[in-house]
């Protein structure tokens, strides 16, 4: 009993007080946290809408201006992060490609009566 208590006050002996952890390269790590994220443009964003609609198709641009737009930010933050993936397995499978061009379809729509409501006749933008 006497050992083991002499032991154990030995271990605590033998541990040393808590530091503060301190970075030895403080100046490299500053600059490169105090560095913007690259910013993602407008024309990379819309990997799934180019893959389901085409490059060729206009729908795609439409979908990514609703993207911008009128999206929920939840949606957009998903699409952002996971899109690319998403649009590389698009890629060779047409029925999926239907299903989400089918899927995006209702915000092109959307999108497109939004743009009429806010022209005239004679196709000029009315002022709000």
């Amino acid at each position: 009993m006497v050992a083991e208590s002499t032991n154990s006050a030995s271990q605590s002996a033998a541990r040393k007080a808590y530091q503060k952890p301190t970075l030895t390269k403080a100046a490299e790590l500053a600059a490169l946290t105090a560095m913007p994220p690259a910013p993602i443009s407008a024309a990379d964003l819309c990997w799934v809408a180019r893959a389901a609609f085409g490059e060729a198709d206009i729908r795609w641009m439409i979908f990514r201006a609703w993207l911008l737009d009128d999206a929920p930010a939840w949606f957009r933050r998903l699409y952002i992060r996971h899109g690319e993936l998403v649009a590389n397995w698009l890629v060779g499978r047409d029925s999926a490609r239907l299903l989400v061009r089918a899927l995006m379809l209702p915000a092109v729509d959307g999108k497109l009566r939004g743009w009429q409501r806010n022209t005239d006749a004679s196709g000029q933008a009315l002022v709000v």
